[in-house]
């Protein structure tokens, strides 16, 4: 997952600093309303990612398409957003964040309704790279205006609002479009995501205003902020902590089935304390990332590799695994804002591009933490074998983490 001033400058000023714009030193007038809006459009990119997943039968069935045909518009979604995202995001650096945000909503838009009246695959496999085009860097502009319009004591705060975006996508956006698929068809829920992103381009137009930083960002010297070891340490805790964490997340249905004992019902109502766990999570990374950001990165990777590793025991029986399920969403929705505002300050330079490559490191975390464990699957080990896998990947970024302070840039 800065303020909009121009490159060079640290997107967590001290209150001397003349290159923040005047006005950003105070709460904007709509700032929760700006903040709410930013939150809904994070919401609706992450609901059209995961909602597939749900989905592919019915694709599948309507089709006439092998269900592992239908399914790789997921890894195709992943590999678009993890390898345009820093592209697309060097194309509209040059145009103001609020225009930029406006031009990816509109796309975003036409490609759900293009997916809506899709006839075939290769016409959904289109509108689905389309819509990966917009997912990091829509992301990335969004937290950069929310960041711009946010006092600085603030800052980790809105970007765990705007965070929480995501959290909300997989708890509510992703089974509400499951069921809305289920009951009405596949195409009722990409209408219901055209729609809602209609009133969320309108509530931009209408109430988002950022302050001008003056001078546009340059792409070369954004581009030249990334290429540090502090901003490459921070990618690689990130990869390696998402990794650690979807070693384990991607077989979390049927480790609850088959190791704990749970129904599949009872897996369903873990996987929503999960995600109430992380929208508290997302609450108590913000002020962390706040007050004390370098201390509790490395603090909660070593508690998040501790509570994966503890599934190896509290998995054996339904009560502490019950309890062990939404404190796992808790630890790892706190390290989405630290891990965010650590990328931001080793790359102040290059606001909005850190923030896109920062996604396409979680996505790519995702995809090597999901293939670690099926790898780990294919080659004997079993589904409780997999936490202590997990635990491992992520203490190696913990260990790593240490060294990535003396990279970043100090906050207020």
């Amino acid at each position: 997952m800065a303020p909009s001033t121009p490159p060079g400058t640290v997107p967590h000023p001290t209150p001397a600093s003349p290159a923040q714009p005047p006005n950003s030193r105070h709460s904007h007038p709509h700032s929760a309303a700006v903040l709410a809006t930013l939150t809904a459009c994070v919401f609706l990119i992450g609901t059209s990612e995961w909602v597939m997943v749900g989905l592919l039968p019915g694709l599948a069935a309507e089709l006439r398409q092998p269900l592992p045909a239908v399914g790789s518009l997921v890894t195709w979604y992943a590999l678009v957003v993890t390898v345009a995202g820093p592209v697309v995001t060097v194309a509209v650096l040059r145009l103001p964040r609020r225009r930029a945000l406006l031009a990816l909503l509109g796309l975003f838009i036409a490609g759900n309704a293009v997916a809506a009246l899709a006839d075939g695959l290769g016409t959904l496999a289109a509108a689905r790279m389309a819509t990966a085009l917009t997912h990091s860097t829509a992301f990335a502009t969004a937290l950069v205006i929310a960041v711009s319009t946010t006092p600085a004591a603030h800052r980790g705060r809105a970007i765990a609002v705007v965070a929480a975006g995501w959290n909300l996508a997989t708890v509510l956006g992703a089974p509400l479009g499951t069921w809305i698929g289920g009951r009405y068809g596949w195409r009722a829920t990409f209408w219901g995501i055209t729609v809602l992103s209609a009133l969320v381009l309108l509530a931009v137009a209408t109430l988002v205003r950022p302050p001008d930083p003056g001078t546009r960002p340059a792409p070369r010297a954004e581009i030249r902020a990334l290429l540090g070891r502090g901003p490459a340490r921070v990618m690689a805790v990130t990869v390696l902590a998402q990794a650690g964490l979807f070693t384990v997340h991607t077989y979390i249905s049927p480790f609850l089935g088959d190791v704990s004992g749970f129904s599949a019902n009872a897996v369903t109502l873990l996987l929503a304390t999960f995600g109430a766990g992380a929208l508290l999570g997302n609450v108590l990374g913000g002020r962390l990332a706040d007050r004390a950001p370098e201390r509790a990165l490395g603090a909660t990777l070593f508690v998040l590799a501790a509570v994966l590793a503890s599934l190896t025991l509290t998995s054996r029986t339904l009560p502490t695994a019950a309890l062990t399920v939404p404190l796992l969403g808790l630890v790892t929705a706190v390290l989405i804002p630290l891990l965010q505002e650590r990328a931001l300050a080793a790359a102040p330079g290059a606001p909005t591009l850190i923030t896109a490559v920062t996604a396409s490191a979680f996505n790519l975390g995702t995809a090597g933490g999901s293939a670690l464990g099926g790898r780990a699957l294919g080659s004997g080990l079993g589904l409780h074998d997999l936490p202590w896998l997990g635990a491992l990947v992520v203490t190696a970024a913990a260990a790593l983490a240490a060294f990535t302070r003396p990279m970043t840039h100090p906050t207020p």
